[in-house]
């Protein structure tokens, strides 16, 4: 979630005592009212003006203390940066409280001596500054508090949207340290092998990875790449696998028309086209089809790998399997709505593995095409 339009709500000191100066006054007109009803029996208009006036003394002195707490014992109370296994609102629920308690009461003596001389004078008066106490406190105080686990809320939401952001993040970068050792032992073992038997064989494999790494880096430096550029980077991969696995490996692609520049995450289907080969297709002496769609929908759009493996078990985190698509889940969740993956599989029936994104655009910074620096 974005937390911006907070950041720019909150307020400084001085900003929040400008504001006292006209929403104190405010506040106190339907209290003058209220009170005005109950003490008025003769019909007479000074009374209303005389708790008019109890009412913004109470105000104002009960507003500057919630705001001396506000801006100067909350940050000292708050956890930073949150804690999510702590809890500070009690103390600043107490803060607040104690606060309104002890401006209703100052204002009570100022009215008392100043605005209202008896006001304090009588049983019957002591009791209406305890209704005006009371009343004062806890709207003021409730309100305050009710401020203070918003904040906190949106605090511990920012908080988990950020660790599950480098969560991700890191998982991504484990997933590349684990990929790529195991992918270039297998790439210079088959260059090997066709340097004696077909040299011009093993200079295009070399090139294939060559550009493969290139692409890797470059997308190391950007969240988002087009999907042309992510598809051009998989057929170079898969041209490499296909120097293993021969007419073994079929690949079909059915892209739909205008989504070339569309928005993906960087190295998001990497994973799972790796995940279809070792497990659909290196295991079987008669190979697979491996399958790569995109289609657009509405504001969406719906990128498709699937195979016609002997399927997987969605529940179980089989070595490898359970990894990549774990780090592609992850990656998705940590970007929100509509981000999602769908996997569609039963044994001896393949695996089909459907991501949903949002249907946007890439700036020129995201990672270029393969061809050439």
């Amino acid at each position: 979630m974005s937390t911006e339009p907070i950041r720019r709500r909150s307020r400084t000191p001085l900003q929040g005592l400008i504001r006292i100066t006209w929403a104190q006054a405010l506040w106190a007109i339907p209290f003058a009212l209220f009170f005005g009803l109950l003490n008025d029996r003769a019909g007479d208009p000074r009374v209303y003006w005389v708790t008019f006036r109890v009412a913004i003394v109470l105000s104002y002195t009960i507003g500057v203390a919630l705001w001396a707490v506000r801006h100067f014992v909350e940050p000292r109370l708050r956890v930073s940066p949150p804690d999510l296994s702590r809890a500070p609102e009690w103390r600043i629920g107490a803060a607040y409280v104690i606060a309104a308690l002890v401006g209703s009461y100052v204002g009570s003596f100022i009215v008392h001596f100043a605005v209202a001389p008896g006001f304090l004078g009588s049983g019957r008066s002591i009791l209406i500054s305890g209704l005006f106490t009371l009343i004062f406190a806890s709207l003021f105080s409730g309100i305050s508090m009710a401020g203070v686990f918003y904040r906190n809320a949106v605090d511990r939401a920012r908080a988990v949207e950020t660790m599950r952001a480098e969560l991700a993040e890191a998982e991504l970068r484990a997933l590349r340290a684990q990929i790529n050792p195991h992918f270039l032992f297998n790439t210079l073992n088959s260059i090997a092998a066709l340097i004696r038997v077909d040299p011009a064989a093993a200079e295009t494999t070399t090139t294939h990875l060559a550009d493969v790494f290139r692409y890797t880096l470059r997308a190391s430096e950007s969240g988002l790449a087009r999907l042309c550029d992510e598809m051009a980077f998989l057929r170079e991969y898969l041209a490499i696998e296909r120097t293993r696995f021969g007419t073994r490996l079929r690949v079909e692609e059915s892209i739909e028309p205008g989504l070339d520049h569309a928005a993906v995450p960087s190295l998001l289907l990497q994973p799972l086209v790796e995940n279809a080969v070792r497990y659909a297709i290196s295991s079987r002496p008669e190979g697979g089809t491996l399958r790569l769609s995109a289609r657009r929908d509405g504001a969406l759009m719906h990128i498709v790998v699937a195979d016609d493996g002997p399927g997987i078990d969605v529940t179980a985190r089989a070595s490898g399997t359970g990894f990549g698509l774990h780090s592609v889940r992850e990656r998705l969740r940590a970007a929100g709505p509509p981000h999602a993956m769908t996997i569609h599989s039963s044994p001896g029936r393949g695996t089909e593995i459907e991501l949903t994104l949002p249907l946007t655009g890439v700036d020129t910074t995201s990672p270029r095409p393969l061809q050439g620096d």
